[in-house]
């Protein structure tokens, strides 16, 4: 028998392996599994005075063992003899399907996606002995397992996940974008499904990023796009819209498409900056801070200098010059705005080396710049937010000429801004001319509690509810029948009218008081949204010639239309979700706020693409660095559980 180590033998004698006797009663008791469970359960119930003496005598025991334990060096650890079993459980690789090393595979395939990792990072020898080190049991795979592990066995676990999740969406927007990296002769195709479940929660999901093996025209994006689609089959009635640039291929591609599309508003915007900015003078001005920054950008001792500058001679936080982009038109707002930061260094360093020098007029025309294209930026912000949907663009650009018109009204604005401001005011009223009588933009700012009616004239009020209460009828037509179209009319008594979009009329309303003093783009939204009811309306209705739903849907109207707007910073989707009087709008508040306001969602996603071809990765194939994109972006959204 093994040597007895417990406390519990000063009261038992042992019999055999099975079977102890009891001291002080000298009942014999078995030892089921040879545990001395019964041996205290006897004790405790039996002899409560043997069992407390023995509590204390187990409980020195464990604070002697500590001590003892605490007292031994690391070398007498090393030296200690290991038990036959210990050695046995040491030296025994796992099998490749042994659970933990299975969990350390998906770890492993994680870390390599999530971290934009090269494949072969698991073949570094830094990377082994670390694995080797606190994993001894676990064998560490090569490279090729772990390329199939994350495109095969990873992505497909993740895409049926998805498939399951998007059955549930209702209706589904989508951003597209295109990403191409020259060094390894590489396009992709990005597909973005934006959704709002029940709960309203917002869903996005990377659903494919498609490789261009030929020239991205309009034919070719419009197949890959019916493609990515047909893979994930979503069915044409789970279609709302898209979001996409402006490019005349993807607008071709998506009429192509048959989808309804609208314009990217951050690149609607960035194309009102960039023609705007044409004019001479302050285009002579951005080029001479161009050549500036260039300067700095490919001479490592001028920066070096210009720190010492800011350091030393001025005893402030020094600085770098920021590039300008020729594609994005906020880098040039960065770039001026990093100038007026750093001006005295600049000046400083102007005098001493032969760089072009910067006059007072034109700092101050700099300073006018900045301030021209911070609400631009602002907005650019507010848009790209993953909270931020449609429903922001019309009261944004409102707004957003709002404050141009302040800016063209202070007292430092010259006759070159202001004409500057005009052309910007007009390059907004051109492109974004349509916003009020487009379904997708009007019907989502009136569904959002924050804005409502608010940015709208008599007539697109008018529209916009008859807009919503259209689509109630033929929701609830569908929800009676789905074999009834909108142009059958029932046999039953509920419904005796054609779905047409009824006739309303309105009250006249009052407009908002224009603001007088410039405030920042959030400012002015925020106190235009101040006057909670002085621009809503009611719906008048007529009991003897309408059915009972019509005259419920329009009195709901009403009510929404009474309630107090959202302030600015809350959530629109909160709102909807425990009001829960107005759920026969839910449908449509789901389907008509899922829209993005930008396809920027997929520009940030070709960011990260980048970084899978750095020098490290340029062997990567395009179908197994779209797999990592797609891993990458929707582990999270799983909460890694898949």
């Amino acid at each position: 028998m093994k040597p007895k180590t417990s406390k519990i033998w000063q009261y038992f004698l042992a019999i055999d392996d099975n079977f102890a006797t009891c001291i002080t009663c000298g009942k014999t008791y078995s030892r089921k599994g040879r545990t001395t469970t019964s041996l205290k359960g006897h004790l405790r119930s039996i002899h409560i005075e043997k069992y407390q003496e023995f509590c204390k005598l187990e409980e020195q025991h464990e604070i002697m063992k500590s001590n003892q334990e605490a007292s031994v060096t690391p070398l007498l650890k090393v030296k200690r003899q290991m038990s036959l079993e210990e050695s046995s459980e040491i030296n025994q690789m796992w099998d490749t399907s042994h659970p933990k090393a299975r969990k350390m595979d998906d770890l492993i395939g994680e870390m390599i996606a999530l971290q934009n990792l090269p494949f072969h990072f698991v073949e570094g020898v830094g990377f082994r002995r670390v694995m080797q080190d606190a994993l001894p049991n676990y064998q560490l795979r090569d490279r090729n397992f772990f390329t199939e592990h994350i495109c095969n066995d990873i992505y497909e676990k993740i895409a049926d996940k998805i498939r399951h999740l998007l059955i549930n969406c209702l209706k589904i927007s989508f951003t597209a974008d295109i990403w191409s990296e020259p060094s390894v002769n590489v396009s992709v195709l990005s597909l973005t499904a934006h959704a709002i479940s029940e709960n309203f929660t917002r869903i996005q999901i990377v659903l494919k990023c498609c490789l261009l093996y030929d020239r991205y025209t309009s034919d070719t994006i419009c197949e890959n796009v019916k493609m990515m689609l047909r893979d994930w089959n979503i069915k044409d009635e789970q279609l709302h819209c898209f979001i996409r640039d402006s490019g005349s291929n993807m607008v071709r591609a998506m009429h192509l498409v048959n989808i309804p599309d609208v314009s990217c508003t951050v690149h609607q915007l960035q194309l009102c900056v960039r023609s705007a900015f044409e004019t001479f003078e302050v285009k002579e001005l951005i080029a001479k801070c161009k050549m500036i920054s260039g300067h700095f950008k490919h001479s490592k001792i001028a920066q070096e200098e210009l720190t010492k500058i800011q350091k030393e001679q001025l005893t402030q936080l020094p600085l770098r010059i920021i590039q300008d982009s020729v594609t994005r038109w906020n880098s040039t707002f960065y770039m001026i705005e990093r100038f007026l930061k750093i001006k005295d260094s600049l000046c400083l360093y102007a005098s001493k080396h032969n760089i072009p020098q910067i006059s007072p007029e034109e700092w101050s025309s700099l300073n006018k710049i900045v301030s021209i294209l911070t609400p631009f930026e602002e907005i650019r912000n507010s848009l790209i937010d993953t909270k931020t949907c449609i429903s922001s663009v019309i009261p944004m650009v409102y707004v957003l000429k709002h404050t141009l018109k302040q800016e063209k009204d202070k007292p430092d604005t010259n006759q070159v801004f202001e004409t500057l401001i005009s052309e910007l005011i007009d390059e907004l009223n051109s492109r974004f001319s349509d916003l009020s009588t487009n379904t997708l933009y009007s019907l989502a700012t009136y569904l959002d509690p924050r804005y409502k009616l608010k940015f709208f004239n008599e007539i697109d009020k008018v529209t916009v509810q008859s807009e919503l209460l259209h689509l109630l009828v033929l929701n609830d037509l569908n929800e009676a029948n789905t074999a009834r179209t909108a142009n059958v009319i029932g046999d039953d008594d509920t419904f005796t009218f054609l779905p047409k979009k009824p006739k309303i009329e309105l009250k006249p309303s009052t407009s908002y008081q224009v603001l007088l003093a410039t405030k920042s783009v959030h400012t002015n939204l925020a106190e235009m949204l101040k006057n909670s009811s002085d621009d809503e309306e009611n719906i008048e209705s007529d009991d003897t010639t309408i059915n009972r739903n019509l005259v419920i849907w329009k009195s709901l109207i009403n009510e929404y239309n009474k309630e107090k707007r959202l302030p600015l910073e809350d959530d629109p989707l909160l709102w909807w979700k425990y009001h829960i009087k107005y759920k026969a709008f839910a449908p449509i508040v789901r389907i008509y706020l899922s829209a993005k306001a930008s396809s920027v969602s997929s520009e940030q996603l070709f960011s990260e693409a980048g970084l899978s071809y750095e020098p490290l990765c340029t062997r990567l194939e395009g179908d197994e660095a779209a797999k990592r994109l797609f891993v990458k972006y929707n582990l999270p959204l799983l909460n890694f559980d898949y």
